[in-house]
């Protein structure tokens, strides 16, 4: 799978604007780039599992696990079914990160924004497999993806997560005793299957439509705010939000 690391991305996760005229900044963004691709080993790997709401979260039939907290129970108030996911780029560029952060702080800022942004493309295209998946099998849409630690979701499931999926074995993917990724170049997430649209997804779906038309303003920029800011505990407060950047915190 090839994943395109956009310059666009790329100075978003650098809080820089995208029409950044630094020549010096341009060039190693375009070597880190260049770099990173040769050093991405990207895998990942899903499963569906019915759900069911009992009183101490979503339980997941078939495993252990029980995701717990409104917001998780909020973004899967129309599924029935769900996917869970997980995707690494590998160790190599976590080794390459560290030696930047010996050798160059702004090589090593730039070269994690490159991985920032290949992993997330990544997803992003899974996203989009699941996506074709689930409408081929009749339903009407898919939730975006929700990562432990999006809202009051916990991320103390991350272990059970990777064992459910078998992803250390699978795809090298692990857990530290603090529950951070190895390697850290890694998302897992949750993507809820709904069958039928409910009012509120049709409702939010309008309105963002309608900010588009009216604003003029770019479409991912928007969806962005949409599918993850509005989750995130700081959101009312963000500086970052106010000034019309994103800290890059996708999961």
């Amino acid at each position: 799978m090839e994943l395109e690391i956009e310059r666009t991305e790329v100075l978003r996760y650098l809080q820089t604007s995208k029409d950044l005229k630094d020549d010096n900044i341009n060039r190693l963004i375009k070597e880190a780039t260049a770099e990173i691709k040769d050093l991405i080993n990207f895998r990942y790997l899903y499963r569906k599992f019915p759900i069911e709401l009992n009183e101490d979260g979503i339980k997941v039939r078939g495993t252990t696990l029980t995701l717990k907290g409104k917001s998780i129970k909020k973004h899967l108030s129309n599924s029935k079914e769900l996917y869970i996911m997980a995707a690494t780029l590998g160790s190599q560029v976590d080794k390459k990160i560290s030696y930047y952060e010996k050798v160059s702080v702004t090589k090593s800022m730039i070269f994690d924004a490159c991985a920032t942004t290949a992993i997330e493309a990544g997803c992003d295209q899974v996203e989009k497999e699941i996506k074709e998946k689930v409408l081929a099998a009749g339903n009407e849409a898919i939730t975006f993806r929700y990562s432990p630690g999006y809202g009051d979701l916990g991320i103390d499931i991350q272990k059970e997560i990777l064992r459910i999926l078998n992803a250390p074995k699978k795809i090298g993917l692990t857990a530290s005793k603090y529950n951070m990724l190895l390697p850290t170049k890694s998302v897992t997430a949750i993507i809820g299957v709904i069958a039928e649209k409910g009012e509120e997804e049709q409702q939010s779906q309008e309105n963002l439509n309608s900010v588009r038309k009216d604003d003029n303003l770019e479409e991912r920029d928007l969806e962005f705010e949409s599918r993850h800011c509005q989750n995130c505990l700081l959101y009312e407060d963000c500086e970052l939000r106010r000034k019309g950047i994103y800290c890059g915190a996708k999961g």
